[in-house]
């Protein structure tokens, strides 16, 4: 891949940095929202799909970025060092007007740092979980960046307090995805019968997660097969690798005989064709949570990040939909919890319930319209003022 080589005439120059697929969906909206502010801007840095297809230009895929855990990025470190160390040779090359860091926050903020020294103004897209556990990373945080962009209510005064600005812009899931799901449309479309169960599985964006997950997702697929014949499993992947390992681990478990409808993205008409989701922790869950589908999550990690994690831990939850409702409205299974037991009985209580999948779905409806806040909009007026204070 090469360097950043930004266009003479283009106004703004971007650095954009994202980290995974949730950011790649932040950062394609946030793009589509500042050319059409901007129509000369320019972004370049670490792209997923979504930000290609926006305009943006990656100098490293961003599968180099998606690796979770802290054992886990350990082992990455290395590599993880020498993309850092190349994206400040970049900008100190190109000098960019501005610098945007989305999500992925052990390796954005310490670029952003790096990059604000310059006087490059820096913006960070996603609070990390300060809230949750390692609150004492703010002061690095304000060290780092400019301007904070928020996707949770809660956050704005945590930071106001220390002294950081920041705007509380919403999630543009939240805007993109509709108030009323039409299942029955999109059961239409995949060609899945109105009448049939589906279950919706997401073992996770990265290979990491996949490998995690996929023996324990396709145990408890055919623990539910035997209770509910026939039911549907949609499983919706973002790359060819994690689809393979996936694929790997049915034969590995003689369960291809199960009715599996395996599908590159559409994770969106995956939840919303589904009665119940299984998926791995992450931003998933809050996607699940609009589509107002009854969600059942697991994790795995490495038993060392476990133990580390768990003992700074502030929250009872660790699934987006029940840390902004504040209330267990999603089970939650983790590591030696996570088994196939667990999340066959959960999922089956949800299956054989319809006035349980309601009420849930109601709660879901009030969570989205709370965070309906045009947030690509709001992202893109924070950062114009941002750049408009340079000019």
């Amino acid at each position: 891949m090469s360097e950043f080589n930004f266009n003479p005439s283009s106004w703004p120059k971007i650095a954009i940095v994202a980290g995974e697929a949730s950011g790649d969906l932040l950062g394609s909206s946030l793009i589509a929202e500042l050319k059409a502010r901007f129509p000369t801007a320019e972004f370049i840095g670490v792209a997923g799909p979504k930000m290609l297809a926006a305009g943006a230009k990656t100098i490293e895929p961003m599968e180099t970025l998606s690796v979770g855990g802290i054992v886990e990025v350990i082992k990455h470190l290395p590599g993880l060092l020498r993309l850092r160390a190349r994206l400040v040779d970049s900008c100190k090359a190109s000098k960019p007007d501005l610098f945007i860091g989305i999500d992925a926050p052990d390796f954005n903020l310490g670029l952003a740092r790096k990059i604000k020294r310059m006087g490059v103004p820096t913006v960070h897209y996603v609070s990390p979980s300060i809230w949750a556990w390692r609150p004492e990373r703010i002061k690095k945080i304000k060290a780092a960046v400019n301007h904070i962009l928020l996707i949770l209510p809660f956050e704005k005064a945590i930071y106001e307090q220390a002294g950081v600005p920041a705007t509380y812009v919403g999630h543009p899931l939240a805007d993109q995805m509709p108030v009323q799901s039409n299942a029955a449309q999109t059961r239409e479309i995949l060609n899945i019968a109105q009448n049939a169960q589906v279950l919706a599985v997401l073992p996770g964006s990265r290979q990491r997660e996949v490998q995690a997950l996929a023996p324990l997702f396709i145990e408890t697929s055919s623990k539910l097969e035997q209770q509910y014949p026939g039911l549907v499993f949609l499983v919706p992947f973002i790359t060819r690798e994690t689809r393979q390992i996936f694929e790997q681990e049915i034969w590995r478990q003689g369960a291809q005989h199960l009715n599996w409808r395996l599908m590159f993205g559409h994770s969106h008409d995956a939840m919303t064709a589904s009665d119940v989701v299984l998926l791995a922790s992450g931003t998933a869950a809050l996607e699940s949570m609009l589509a107002k589908r009854p969600t059942v999550v697991a994790y795995r990690v490495s038993d060392m990040t476990y133990r580390i994690v768990k003992r700074k831990y502030l929250l009872p939850y660790v699934s987006l939909p029940n840390i902004i409702s504040k209330q267990f409205l999603v089970p939650e299974f983790l590591q030696a919890d996570a088994n196939s037991e667990n999340l066959a009985l959960s999922i089956s209580n949800y299956l054989s319930d319809n006035a349980l999948r309601s009420k849930i779905a109601d709660k879901f409806t009030d969570l989205h319209l709370s965070m309906r806040c045009s947030a690509s909009e709001r992202a893109a007026t924070a950062i114009q003022s941002l750049l408009q204070k340079r000019v």
